[in-house]
């Protein structure tokens, strides 16, 4: 057995290991994800004081990698902890450092392994992402057609340049964040009933739902488009 084999074989182990152990935490409740809420998230990540923005940070990188819930919540947490302002920044940290994670991991671990696989079947359309790596990567992160994770792992797996992966994230990144912060900072706001029908909440509301809405905006403005022609 050939060294490249044998080093494809222990990635492959590492990875069955991960999978095993996340799968163990589940079935064994160690982690109950039904009372992963904002609220609790917000008052665990407090609970570390002077270490709560080290924290969040981590746990948000962590919680990319790991393709496991509550990256929802965990993303509005940032808003209700630190305010819609510092939780945008803090958020965008952890944001890149989980898919930059993520996209180094499944090259090195991966890459090979596909190349081996496929032998060349797909060189061309692989060519063709390398070369429009940064449009393809920003197009899916600002209409997220594809799952957020599924995005992180299969661009390492392409041919696309690590920096324009990096960059065209980076970009296609701003608006989710800003308006799960917003939403999160929003909801930390609420005191009573009155609270939910103020200007600041509805608008908060309004971006999220235009934001999770934007892939069907997308398929219908495509057919529309198809039609006219």
């Amino acid at each position: 057995m050939g060294k490249n084999y044998k080093g494809i074989i222990i990635k492959l182990l590492i990875w069955v290991m991960l999978v095993a152990g996340i799968w163990w935490m589940v079935k064994c409740q160690c982690v109950n994800f039904k009372s992963l809420t904002p609220a609790s998230l917000r008052d665990f990540i407090q609970s570390f004081g002077k270490l709560a923005v080290l924290a969040y940070i981590i746990a948000y990188a962590l919680n990319t990698v790991s393709i496991m819930p509550p990256i929802a919540a965990l993303s509005l947490t940032a808003g209700l902890a630190f305010g819609a302002v510092w939780g945008a920044i803090y958020l965008m940290i952890g944001a890149m450092i989980g898919t930059t994670a993520t996209f180094l991991i499944s090259r090195y671990f991966g890459r090979a392994l596909i190349d081996k696989m496929l032998k060349g079947k797909f060189k061309d359309l692989d060519e063709k992402l390398a070369k429009n790596g940064f449009m393809t990567i920003l197009f899916f992160r600002v209409i997220p057609l594809v799952p957020y994770e599924v995005l992180n792992y299969t661009g390492g797996l392409s041919r696309i340049k690590f920096k324009d992966y990096f960059f065209a994230t980076f970009l296609g990144l701003i608006p989710g964040v800003i308006v799960s912060a917003f939403f999160g900072g929003s909801l930390g706001e609420i005191k009573s009933i009155h609270d939910i029908f103020t200007p600041k909440f509805l608008a908060a509301i309004g971006l999220m739902v235009l934001i999770i809405a934007v892939p069907t905006i997308y398929h219908v403005v495509k057919k529309r488009i198809k039609k006219g022609t």
